[in-house]
């Protein structure tokens, strides 16, 4: 499994901030004999005569062991190395094919183990990314997107509450004075698990209800006043919004993260 370094979950928080994370047209990938980590700056990068990153294009999204995935869709072939490597345990994904910012990176289920004059490679479908956290199917396939050339929108978020989960046929609470309220997120920071997360920077504040609105099971951040839904997490512990209720989020409690 692949995962995505800071860069890349920032360009996908930031959406949420209002920023358009622009699509990667061209991508390429680069073998390292150590672990790159999250921060997509650490590792060591193989180095011989005749080393280069090599382009790779993804597939569209599709279903793959129960994930939305994206997988490399050619065989990727570098080089022929003229002298034995140490052990190649990882790759990184590029925007660059020198420098640039490293946007996943995975450890090979099997080291790549290169003597004299053979040629390191990988199999097409073996690279595969599907993004972890808690985001709708919709918004899996617009930000794996980003990595096929598709700019994904920046947008002004707003929560609304749901009876059910959204996605499985949970439907958005109504009656007297109930509206969405709108959000606003802080930057992106590294959270304490070491993912890169978002976090309000402002209490989320709905209006008071004037009668009785429904049982409160799932919080949704919607894309605007739109029905397009990015995000989805269950509210805990469950409520009911009667008359006279103010449903709050203090200030930092909500968080969304992506890896």
């Amino acid at each position: 499994m692949y995962f995505s370094t800071h860069f890349f979950s920032t360009q996908v928080l930031n959406t949420f901030r209002g920023i358009t994370a622009t699509g990667h047209t061209r991508l390429w990938a680069g073998l390292f004999i150590s672990d790159p980590t999250a921060t997509g700056t650490a590792g060591v990068e193989v180095a011989y005569p005749g080393y280069q990153r090599q382009e790779l294009s993804f597939t569209p999204p599709a279903t793959h062991n129960n994930h939305l995935t994206i997988r490399n869709a050619q065989d990727i072939t570098w080089p022929v190395s003229d002298q034995a490597l140490p052990p190649i345990t990882h790759l990184g994904i590029f925007n660059s094919q020198t420098a640039g910012n490293m946007l996943l990176r995975g450890a090979l289920t099997v080291p790549l183990t290169i003597s004299p004059n053979q040629q390191p490679s990988i199999l097409a479908g073996d690279v595969m990314y599907w993004g972890r956290g808690d985001f709708t199917l919709a918004f899996r396939e617009a930000y794996l997107n980003i990595l096929r050339g598709i700019s994904l929108a920046g947008f002004e978020p707003r929560m609304a509450l749901f009876n059910g989960n959204p996605e499985t046929g949970g439907f958005e609470l109504s009656g007297d004075g109930y509206g969405r309220a709108p959000i606003s997120f802080a930057a992106p920071q590294v959270s304490q698990s070491g993912v890169i997360s978002i976090r309000n920077e402002n209490a989320i504040a709905f209006p008071r209800a004037m009668g009785t609105w429904g049982l409160w099971t799932h919080d949704a951040i919607t894309r605007g006043e739109t029905s397009a839904i990015a995000g989805v997490l269950p509210n805990d512990p469950v409520e009911t919004i009667r008359r006279n209720y103010n449903p709050r989020i203090a200030q930092g409690e909500y968080e969304i993260w992506h890896s």
